[in-house]
């Protein structure tokens, strides 16, 4: 290989493992992100053996078995877990053997998402409703499968990191801070000519609310319980640019030491995770985006809620929120990102100081988006990133209406936030920094 060929092709001889998530799965948008991801290492010169997780979460035996002695074959030099860190977990035999940790012994980067709710979820695969349901030796089960040697682990989100640390499960100078990538679909987007007349907004809002789910939570039996989530919501919304989880944490803190034992609210019991992950992802991200949206002077279009399409009805009819469609995340999203004057966004609660995608996909895109406050974007971005987030519904509110009326800011602002999330934050840049520049993997 001549040096031109190698710094034209920084992976070049280098063999990854990657997953690829059941196609189904969060609306196909997970299984489209590691395709996008997987031919990104393509590019960049690397050998790729794809590893299909269906075959695993279907206990296929046949292909299990096929799949390992390929992977022997193969022999990677790392493994990929794409689009994140959850989908290395799934990668087990009916023993229980985890292919890359236990049979191959073969390093592997674990890019968290919402790992603070999403990993201790998936391994524990214990979900009660009630807490009298809950079992004991949760943060145990969680420390065994995550504080693993051949694990390398990268979050995008402080403070998840923090959380994990203060509970004694992962210690905080186990895992390697990034700042979320653009994802390669979002930065193609953003060099092209759209049609102009498609998903043309003044102001839009793109992304999902639970209200079915949010309201169907049993936990909302239990009065203690209600009374934590009613307090806990009310706090943030008074409060943006606090996280959830803190609030939560501080509530159930609050109790008294005979409560708290009542109803299981502590790190070793899987009740505790699972109520943080319902009051969060569901409840959460519902009340406060809706908070959020109502607040707005101007008029604005809803796309989106693909996980919930049969709660539209109730989104025109109780909250008179004018929804046009939902849209598809890699070839219609851009394209509003692109078309629309201002996008307005409430980052998924699920982030606690971190930002999504979601976000970093819009800026790549070239488009304007305005969202609360995150302390990881602000401590990368510097004084930029005050442009475009808010800290509460009237900042909101000033920031709409000050770009509305001065379209040159607003293209002055998002070109230089493409370029900033282009050159330094896309997946490609992060991939040569993770698996070449700092390649904590071979150590």
């Amino acid at each position: 290989m001549n040096v031109v060929a190698g710094k034209d092709l920084p992976l070049a001889g280098l063999r990854i493992a990657i997953t690829l998530p059941p196609h189904g799965w969060f609306g196909g948008v997970d299984y489209n992100f590691a395709i996008e991801m997987s031919d990104e290492l393509r590019l960049l010169g690397a050998e790729v053996f794809d590893v299909d997780v269906a075959g695993f979460t279907s206990q296929n035996e046949v292909y299990i078995a096929s799949v390992i002695e390929g992977l022997k074959t193969f022999r990677p030099d790392v493994a990929v877990s794409l689009p994140n860190a959850l989908y290395i977990l799934l990668c087990a035999t009916r023993e229980q053997k985890n292919v890359f940790r236990d049979i191959l012994r073969v390093p592997t980067l674990m890019l968290w998402d919402h790992g603070l709710l999403q990993l201790p979820r998936q391994i524990l695969n214990h979900n009660p409703s009630t807490p009298e349901e809950s079992q004991k030796g949760a943060a145990r089960r969680i420390r065994s499968v995550l504080n693993h040697p051949l694990y390398l682990h990268y979050s995008p989100d402080k403070g998840h990191i923090a959380a994990l640390d203060a509970l004694g499960i992962v210690p905080a100078g186990d895992v390697r801070f990034f700042l979320q990538p653009a994802y390669p679909n979002f930065v193609r987007y953003g060099y092209r000519t759209p049609p102009r007349n498609m998903f043309r907004s003044t102001v839009a809002f793109a992304g999902n609310v639970y209200l079915k789910a949010a309201e169907e939570l049993p936990f909302r039996n239990q009065p203690l319980l209600a009374g934590i989530e009613s307090r806990v919501i009310e706090a943030k919304k008074a409060r943006l640019t606090e996280c959830l989880w803190d609030l939560l944490m501080a509530e159930i803190g609050a109790l008294d030491g005979a409560t708290r034992k009542r109803l299981n609210l502590d790190g070793n019991q899987t009740f505790f995770w699972n109520f943080m992950h319902e009051e969060i992802e569901l409840v959460g991200n519902t009340q406060v985006r809706l908070g959020v949206l109502t607040g707005l002077k101007r008029e604005y279009d809803f796309y989106g809620n693909f996980m919930e399409p049969k709660s539209v009805a109730s989104l025109r009819d109780r909250f008179r929120i004018r929804f046009l469609k939902c849209l598809d995340y890699f070839t219609e999203l851009p394209l509003l990102f692109i078309n629309s004057d201002v996008i307005v966004d409430v980052v998924n609660l699920g982030y606690n100081t971190g930002v999504s995608p979601k976000i970093m996909g819009c800026f790549a895109c070239g488009g304007l988006i305005l969202f609360d406050y995150k302390e990881d974007f602000r401590g990368i971005m510097g004084d930029v990133a005050d442009q475009v987030m808010y800290r509460d519904v009237d900042d909101l509110n000033r920031l709409v209406e000050g770009f509305l009326a001065n379209p040159h800011r607003r293209r002055d602002v998002s070109r230089y936030l493409q370029h900033r999330v282009v050159s330094e934050f896309s997946f490609g840049v992060l991939a040569r920094r993770l698996l070449i520049d700092e390649p904590a993997w071979r150590r």
